[in-house]
């Protein structure tokens, strides 16, 4: 059974927020999870078209212009830049962006590390989803940001279709989690930045909600942040091809609180210790 990961509250940190938040919560998804389904469009091309504003016939008439006394001279001031806009590299088209996505984070420190963990194409795409589901308490089925995850659910049997999930479980996530709180909030944030326009086209584009996408990866923060804990060991049982946790209370948790349970609670301890960082710079923005 393949392993499905969750990142980027964060970035997320793919790109910071995200990935990091995001993409850490990876698992196998239960067949009750719940789902935003969403069904992708077909990008085309969108040609802006400037329509001339109507003119006032009344306006229209010559008017006679008295002549002014001359305007005093002012010294000139140098103008303040804007955000660096000439010098900023000009984004792909989103259906190209995937290059550009993994250039920028192949620069991070960790980025070689961040790269082998990621899925190699529609990188924005399946973390907006991702994002937007999380946000919601929920699990996307399929097309996660990130590669699946080595290695089994590793259980012990202790009854007759019963089960306890083991310690060895958790560090098939070792790797991911420690790589996503390797990097540097700062670092993770200024490449979103550079990628925001992307980010909130895709958001638009697949119709999942109006507003900034900012305020959507803020969601899905809280959502990892507030998740309830419980202690192990979890008791499982195998109704058909998937476990599900024995005891109504943990099963009936949101599907984004079951999968931080399976990263185990060092891991999660990690993760919600590096998110205040992303929402703190995400806030600023918003």
């Amino acid at each position: 059974m393949a392993h499905k990961t969750l990142a980027i509250i964060a970035v997320l940190s793919l790109i910071g927020v995200l990935f990091l938040v995001y993409l850490g919560l990876t698992f196998e998804p239960p067949e009750a999870t719940r789902t935003q389904e969403i069904e992708r469009p077909v990008p085309r091309p969108v040609t802006p078209v400037t329509t001339p504003a109507p003119v006032d016939p009344v306006e229209a008439e010559p008017i006679a212009v008295q002549e002014a006394e001359p305007a005093p001279v002012v010294a000139e001031t140098d103008p303040e830049p804007e955000a660096e806009q000439g010098d900023a590299e000009p984004l792909p088209p989103l259906n190209e962006s995937d290059g550009a996505v993994l250039t920028r984070l192949a620069g991070m420190e960790m980025g070689a590390s961040l790269l082998r963990l990621l899925a190699p194409d529609d990188v924005i795409r399946k973390f907006v989803v991702f994002t937007y589901n999380v946000a919601q308490g929920e699990l996307p089925q399929a097309d996660y940001p990130l590669r699946d995850v080595d290695g089994e659910l590793v259980v012990q049997e202790i009854d007759q279709n019963l089960f306890q999930m083991q310690p060895a479980s958790y560090r098939r996530f070792d790797n991911l989690i420690d790589t996503l709180v390797s990097l540097q909030p700062q670092q993770a944030m200024t490449i979103y930045r550079a990628l925001r326009p992307l980010f909130q086209e895709a958001y638009a584009e697949l119709g999942l909600g109006r507003g900034n996408f900012d305020e959507v990866l803020v969601q899905a923060i809280d959502q990892v942040m507030a998740a309830d804990s419980a202690t192990g060991p979890f008791q499982l049982i195998k109704p058909s091809v998937m476990y599900v946790y024995a005891e109504g209370r943990i099963e009936d948790m949101s599907p984004v609180e079951k999968q931080l349970l399976r990263l185990g609670p060092e891991n999660t301890e990690k993760l919600k210790g590096r998110l205040p960082a992303y929402r703190e710079r995400l806030q600023a923005g918003l």
